[in-house]
Protein backbone atom coordinates (compact mmCIF):
# COMPACT_ATOMS: atom_id res chain seq x y z
CA UNK A 1 0.00 0.00 0.00
CA UNK A 2 1.26 3.62 -0.84
CA UNK A 3 0.31 6.55 0.95
CA UNK A 4 -2.66 8.80 0.60
CA UNK A 5 -0.64 11.57 -0.40
CA UNK A 6 0.70 12.75 -3.78
CA UNK A 7 -1.13 9.94 -5.32
CA UNK A 8 0.03 10.68 -9.41
CA UNK A 9 3.36 11.29 -8.10
CA UNK A 10 3.90 7.82 -6.29
CA UNK A 11 1.71 5.83 -8.33
CA UNK A 12 4.06 6.71 -11.66
CA UNK A 13 6.98 6.16 -9.48
CA UNK A 14 5.57 2.68 -8.59
CA UNK A 15 4.73 1.72 -12.53
CA UNK A 16 8.31 2.70 -13.76
CA UNK A 17 9.61 0.82 -10.85
CA UNK A 18 7.63 -2.13 -11.72
CA UNK A 19 8.53 -1.89 -15.48
CA UNK A 20 12.72 -1.60 -14.42
CA UNK A 21 11.69 -5.34 -12.68
CA UNK A 22 10.02 -6.70 -15.43
CA UNK A 23 6.56 -6.77 -14.66
CA UNK A 24 5.46 -4.78 -17.14
CA UNK A 25 6.11 -6.09 -20.06
CA UNK A 26 5.75 -4.56 -24.01
CA UNK A 27 1.82 -5.40 -25.54
CA UNK A 28 0.31 -6.77 -22.95
CA UNK A 29 -2.45 -4.77 -20.42
CA UNK A 30 -2.11 -2.42 -17.79
CA UNK A 31 -5.21 -3.35 -15.63
CA UNK A 32 -6.09 0.10 -13.89
CA UNK A 33 -8.12 -2.07 -11.63
CA UNK A 34 -5.82 -4.29 -10.81
CA UNK A 35 -3.57 -1.56 -9.74
CA UNK A 36 -6.08 0.13 -8.00
CA UNK A 37 -6.77 -3.07 -5.75
CA UNK A 38 -3.35 -3.46 -5.15
CA UNK A 39 -2.43 -0.08 -4.26
CA UNK A 40 -5.81 0.56 -2.06
CA UNK A 41 -6.32 3.99 -4.45
CA UNK A 42 -9.29 4.82 -7.02
CA UNK A 43 -8.87 4.59 -10.75
CA UNK A 44 -8.39 8.58 -11.41
CA UNK A 45 -4.34 8.61 -10.51
CA UNK A 46 -3.50 5.82 -11.45
CA UNK A 47 -5.17 6.79 -14.93
CA UNK A 48 -3.32 10.63 -14.53
CA UNK A 49 0.00 8.81 -14.27
CA UNK A 50 -0.79 6.35 -16.88
CA UNK A 51 -1.25 9.78 -19.03
CA UNK A 52 1.83 11.09 -18.09
CA UNK A 53 3.75 8.60 -19.30
CA UNK A 54 1.81 8.39 -22.29
CA UNK A 55 3.51 11.75 -22.93
CA UNK A 56 6.42 10.25 -22.32
CA UNK A 57 6.23 7.80 -24.99
CA UNK A 58 6.74 5.14 -22.56
CA UNK A 59 3.04 4.17 -22.49
CA UNK A 60 0.40 4.30 -25.21
CA UNK A 61 -3.77 4.11 -24.96
CA UNK A 62 -5.57 2.33 -27.35
CA UNK A 63 -9.12 3.38 -27.31
CA UNK A 64 -11.45 0.99 -25.75
CA UNK A 65 -8.68 -1.64 -24.74
CA UNK A 66 -6.25 0.56 -22.26
CA UNK A 67 -3.01 1.31 -21.79
CA UNK A 68 -0.39 -0.48 -23.09
CA UNK A 69 4.00 -0.63 -23.12
CA UNK A 70 4.30 0.09 -26.98
CA UNK A 71 5.33 -3.00 -29.00
CA UNK A 72 8.70 -2.61 -29.81
CA UNK A 73 10.33 -1.70 -33.30
CA UNK A 74 13.68 -1.34 -35.31
CA UNK A 75 12.59 2.05 -36.23
CA UNK A 76 12.10 3.49 -32.65
CA UNK A 77 14.79 1.64 -31.38
CA UNK A 78 17.18 3.69 -33.59
CA UNK A 79 15.47 7.17 -32.75
CA UNK A 80 16.30 5.89 -28.69
CA UNK A 81 19.31 5.24 -29.20
CA UNK A 82 20.20 8.57 -31.35
CA UNK A 83 19.16 10.93 -28.95
CA UNK A 84 20.63 9.02 -26.13
CA UNK A 85 24.08 8.85 -27.52
CA UNK A 86 23.67 12.61 -28.15
CA UNK A 87 22.24 13.84 -25.10
CA UNK A 88 25.09 11.63 -23.10
CA UNK A 89 27.96 13.06 -25.46
CA UNK A 90 26.72 16.68 -24.74
CA UNK A 91 26.37 15.99 -20.74
CA UNK A 92 29.76 14.11 -20.54
CA UNK A 93 31.04 17.33 -22.90
CA UNK A 94 29.62 19.71 -20.07
CA UNK A 95 30.13 18.22 -16.86
CA UNK A 96 33.44 18.26 -14.22
CA UNK A 97 34.25 14.47 -13.53
CA UNK A 98 35.48 14.85 -9.83
CA UNK A 99 37.60 11.89 -8.08
CA UNK A 100 33.95 10.96 -6.19
CA UNK A 101 32.20 11.12 -9.66
CA UNK A 102 34.79 8.55 -11.11
CA UNK A 103 34.68 6.07 -7.49
CA UNK A 104 30.99 6.35 -8.57
CA UNK A 105 31.50 5.24 -11.74
CA UNK A 106 34.00 2.22 -10.83
CA UNK A 107 31.10 1.78 -8.21
CA UNK A 108 28.09 1.48 -10.77
CA UNK A 109 30.60 -0.43 -12.74
CA UNK A 110 31.81 -3.78 -10.66
CA UNK A 111 27.62 -4.02 -9.68
CA UNK A 112 27.13 -4.51 -13.20
CA UNK A 113 30.15 -6.87 -13.57
CA UNK A 114 28.33 -8.71 -10.60
CA UNK A 115 24.90 -8.70 -11.70
CA UNK A 116 23.28 -11.82 -10.97
CA UNK A 117 20.41 -11.89 -13.54
CA UNK A 118 19.09 -9.93 -16.92
CA UNK A 119 17.10 -7.49 -15.19
CA UNK A 120 20.14 -6.00 -12.75
CA UNK A 121 22.48 -6.39 -15.33
CA UNK A 122 20.34 -3.55 -17.33
CA UNK A 123 19.73 -1.67 -14.48
CA UNK A 124 22.91 -1.48 -13.19
CA UNK A 125 23.56 -0.20 -16.77
CA UNK A 126 21.41 2.40 -16.78
CA UNK A 127 22.54 3.36 -13.09
CA UNK A 128 25.84 3.07 -14.64
CA UNK A 129 24.86 6.16 -17.56
CA UNK A 130 23.12 8.07 -15.21
CA UNK A 131 26.03 8.61 -12.85
CA UNK A 132 27.98 9.74 -16.04
CA UNK A 133 25.54 12.16 -16.54
CA UNK A 134 24.59 13.11 -13.09
CA UNK A 135 27.30 16.52 -12.90
CA UNK A 136 25.29 17.91 -15.82
CA UNK A 137 23.55 21.46 -15.19
CA UNK A 138 20.39 21.03 -17.33
CA UNK A 139 17.48 19.85 -15.48
CA UNK A 140 15.49 19.63 -19.24
CA UNK A 141 17.64 17.36 -20.90
CA UNK A 142 18.08 14.99 -17.62
CA UNK A 143 14.43 14.57 -17.30
CA UNK A 144 14.64 13.50 -21.29
CA UNK A 145 16.64 11.10 -20.85
CA UNK A 146 15.40 9.40 -17.73
CA UNK A 147 12.36 9.03 -19.79
CA UNK A 148 14.13 7.97 -22.69
CA UNK A 149 16.09 5.39 -20.65
CA UNK A 150 12.74 3.89 -19.27
CA UNK A 151 11.71 3.50 -23.06
CA UNK A 152 15.02 1.55 -23.85
CA UNK A 153 15.16 -0.80 -21.38
CA UNK A 154 12.50 -3.05 -22.88
CA UNK A 155 15.12 -2.98 -25.92
CA UNK A 156 18.07 -3.82 -23.40
CA UNK A 157 16.14 -7.08 -22.41
CA UNK A 158 16.90 -8.47 -25.75
CA UNK A 159 20.41 -6.87 -25.35
CA UNK A 160 21.77 -8.03 -21.87
CA UNK A 161 20.17 -11.56 -22.44
CA UNK A 162 23.46 -12.40 -24.32
CA UNK A 163 26.24 -12.75 -22.54
CA UNK A 164 29.08 -11.94 -24.71
CA UNK A 165 27.48 -8.47 -24.62
CA UNK A 166 27.24 -8.23 -21.05
CA UNK A 167 31.16 -8.91 -20.97
CA UNK A 168 31.81 -6.63 -23.81
CA UNK A 169 29.78 -3.64 -22.15
CA UNK A 170 31.93 -4.36 -19.13
CA UNK A 171 34.81 -3.38 -21.14
CA UNK A 172 33.60 -0.50 -22.78
CA UNK A 173 32.56 1.10 -19.11
CA UNK A 174 36.47 0.80 -18.08
CA UNK A 175 37.45 2.62 -21.05
CA UNK A 176 34.79 5.23 -20.38
CA UNK A 177 36.06 5.97 -16.90
CA UNK A 178 40.04 5.58 -18.17
CA UNK A 179 39.57 8.11 -21.05
CA UNK A 180 37.78 10.63 -18.70
CA UNK A 181 40.53 9.85 -16.09
CA UNK A 182 42.74 11.09 -19.04
CA UNK A 183 40.43 14.00 -19.41
CA UNK A 184 40.17 12.59 -22.83
CA UNK A 185 36.31 13.44 -23.31
CA UNK A 186 36.05 13.22 -26.89
CA UNK A 187 37.13 9.19 -26.30
CA UNK A 188 34.97 8.64 -23.59
CA UNK A 189 32.17 9.92 -26.27
CA UNK A 190 33.64 7.77 -29.13
CA UNK A 191 33.73 4.83 -26.59
CA UNK A 192 29.89 5.42 -25.36
CA UNK A 193 28.69 5.79 -28.73
CA UNK A 194 29.98 2.18 -29.29
CA UNK A 195 28.09 1.08 -26.02
CA UNK A 196 24.72 1.91 -27.00
CA UNK A 197 24.89 1.80 -30.92
CA UNK A 198 25.56 -1.89 -31.10
CA UNK A 199 22.34 -2.99 -29.39
CA UNK A 200 21.04 -1.73 -32.79
CA UNK A 201 22.99 -4.39 -34.42
CA UNK A 202 21.17 -6.97 -32.40
CA UNK A 203 17.37 -5.81 -33.37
Amino acid sequence: MIEKINFRDQVKELLLKKMRQGIINPEKSISLASLARELDVSVTPIREALTQLQTSGIVEAIPNRGFFIPELNSSEAENLYELVVSLESLAIRNSPFSDKIIRKLEVSNRVFKNAKDEIQRINADIDFHNVLTSNYKNPTALKILADLKTRIFFYEVEFMSKTENYSNSDTEHEQIIDHIKNNNLEKACEVLKDNWIKVLKLQ
